[in-house]
């Protein structure tokens, strides 16, 4: 690994903080002192959309978090996660139910997203525990409690006649805002401003899994006796674990996302819509019950998200095009579909031919978990060498561009990766990530963890 590979990250995460009041009108929220999920380049198509006015997605805002963590300095994750919590105050303020909505401009414009996604609220519940377990911050873990109660609890079907029994509903957004087309952002709080999604998406389920972990292992440790809570969590999460098995596991892999009805949305090829993640991030979740079905998952990524040079493109690098060879994963199979991501059919195709460092970064981990540490680490040089191709403190989102799904401007979500990663393989600790470790409590169908938290 380069030696300042790491540091090069961490300087980009601080050049892409806010030094100056940064207010968004609509929350009446100032964003000063986070970071900015891109950097500005007005030669790129991209830029005006996402990043001429500092938009910040909350969970770039929690990959950030992470990032400091990692890195050790707490100093600068604390005061992140304090703001952080002060937003989501301000939204509860101005009568959101869905503790952040997605992504907010912050400089010179009122943009909001109208969706408030469940699962990047749940990575930011999981920064900020990750926070408190930490620095032992009762204050924050209490305010996080409650929003795991009023917030997430109600998000998961409890019904079990319904056939999406145990798993997490996704979230809230303004009906009304979203019809405005061209316009949409601009009246997230007029309105129904707190519609409910029916369907379920697979990440979404994961990253609620360790929100009930962390919250768990959070509160046994910095507050006092919670029974009842606990007692909830260790109950939530054994449906949670149990549905997403039941409803998204199929043979060898897991897919992506189920329609309100509890049937999985399908892709342009009519088969169930699979994306990286639902074999990284989910098969990690599930690795401490099911090392057979987390072997699967691990597999079925190598053999199907898998790309390499040729035909893999690497779009507006500042260096040599990319050597014959080079490796990496792509996020989202040609035939994707779900209620989130609208792919035109031009791009399709070049949906396999990218590399996306965020979803190869996230597989090293997972294959270090499995015990496959020389392929971790020879995925990892591989997504440094690539990143190297942009230049010193290069962190594209994607190697290529597919208007309002990826893009080559450098992000926070790749920076913010490679320095997590890089520091877990150099010793922090990984138990809080990804792969949130169950305490040992956490029993699925009656089955305890392999492996647990202390």
């Amino acid at each position: 690994m380069p030696a300042d590979f790491l540091k090069e990250n961490l300087e980009f995460l601080d050049r892409q903080k806010l030094m100056e009041p940064s207010v968004n009108g609509q929350v009446g929220f100032d964003f000063q002192g986070l970071r900015r999920s891109f950097k500005e380049d007005p030669s790129h198509p991209d830029s005006k959309s996402v990043a001429a006015f500092g938009r910040i997605w909350i969970y770039d805002a929690a990959l950030s978090i992470y990032a400091d963590l990692k890195a050790g300095r707490i100093r600068s994750a604390g005061y992140q996660a304090g703001r952080v919590m002060q937003l989501a105050l301000q939204e509860k303020a101005k009568g959101f139910l869905g503790l952040w909505h997605f992504s907010y401009n912050t400089r010179g414009d009122s943009f909001i997203d109208p969706r408030g996604p469940t699962g990047a609220n749940c990575w930011c519940l999981n920064a900020l525990y990750s926070y408190a377990l930490e620095r032992g911050d009762a204050v924050l873990i209490a305010w996080a409690n409650r929003a795991v109660e009023e917030f997430l609890f109600p998000q998961q079907v409890m019904d079990p006649r319904d056939p999406r029994y145990g798993l997490i509903r996704a979230g809230f957004h303004n009906a009304d805002d979203v019809k405005n087309e061209d316009r949409m952002g601009y009246q997230v709080y007029e309105g129904d401003r707190n519609c409910p999604y029916e369907h379920v998406i697979l990440e979404h389920c994961i990253d609620a899994a360790g929100t009930f972990r962390l919250a768990y292992r959070a509160t046994r440790k910095h507050l006092p006796p919670q029974e009842k809570f606990l007692s909830e969590l260790i109950h939530r999460h054994d449906l949670l674990m149990q549905g997403a098995r039941r409803c998204f596991w199929q043979k060898d892999h897991f897919i992506s996302a189920l329609d309100p009805r509890g049937t999985p949305y399908t892709g342009t090829d009519g088969l169930p819509s699979v994306a990286v993640d639902n074999n990284t991030w989910a098969a990690y979740v599930f690795l401490p019950y099911d090392l057979e079905m987390a072997r699967m998952a691990a597999r079925y990524v190598e053999e199907h998200f898998l790309v390499r040079v040729p035909p893999a493109q690497v779009e507006d690098a500042a260096h040599t095009s990319a050597p014959e060879g080079m490796e990496g994963l792509y996020y989202f199979r040609s035939t994707f579909v779900d209620p989130f991501v609208q792919v035109p059919p031009e791009h399709r195709a070049k949906l396999e031919q990218m590399f996306q460092p965020e979803a190869a970064l996230g597989f090293v981990l997972f294959l270090r978990a499995l015990g496959l540490e020389d392929r971790a680490r020879e995925l990892y040089e591989h997504t440094v060498n690539l990143l190297g191709l942009y230049g010193s403190g290069g962190a594209p989102y994607a190697s290529a561009n597919i208007p309002m799904v990826f893009s080559t401007l450098s992000s926070v979500t790749t920076a913010s990766s490679c320095v997590i990663t890089s520091a877990i393989l150099q010793g922090a600790s990984a138990d809080d990530f990804i792969g949130v470790l169950p305490p040992k409590e956490f029993t699925v169908a009656g089955k305890p963890p392999l492996t647990a938290s202390a």
